[in-house]
């Protein structure tokens, strides 16, 4: 991401991410928070690409919607810079989702399956210290 992207000139928007573990994948940004997974996804329908295995990361609150989305779409962690609702966190222990909240550059909460999180490092340390502005957005329920 490059400071021209739309969150940094606009203010006003959310932005998702997949991720492979190395470099994000795809990355997409919207005024809704669960519209930009929906973007993700469609890109990678037009891709013909699968999504299954690959990290979802996000800057907004993580929404018992958002959880399903990445379920759907074989997403084993999703992170955020945010909060997730505690019907995501319910739906993640129950759908064997690594969900993590307030990622920071040095720490964050891990509310479950921390068992991933070790493969997962570079990953979401890349998506929230590289850019200056928060990247990808799961929306509220």
């Amino acid at each position: 991401q490059t400071r021209d992207s739309l969150y940094a000139r606009a203010r006003g928007v959310h932005t998702s991410a997949l991720s492979d573990g190395e470099r994000l994948v795809i990355v997409a940004e919207d005024i809704g928070r669960h519209n930009t997974i929906d973007r993700l996804r469609g890109e990678c329908l037009r891709r013909e690409m699968d999504p299954e295995g690959l990290m979802l990361l996000a800057t907004g609150r993580i929404s018992s919607e958002m959880i399903n989305k990445a379920v759907k779409m074989g997403c084993p962690i999703v992170a955020s810079r945010t909060s997730p609702t505690s019907m995501s966190v319910g739906l993640a222990r129950e759908w064997n989702i690594t969900l993590c909240g307030y990622v920071r550059r040095t720490r964050m909460n891990v509310y479950a399956h921390p068992e991933r999180l070790l493969d997962a490092d570079l990953a979401i340390n890349e998506l929230f210290t590289s850019v200056e502005y928060p990247v990808a957005s799961l929306s509220g329920d």
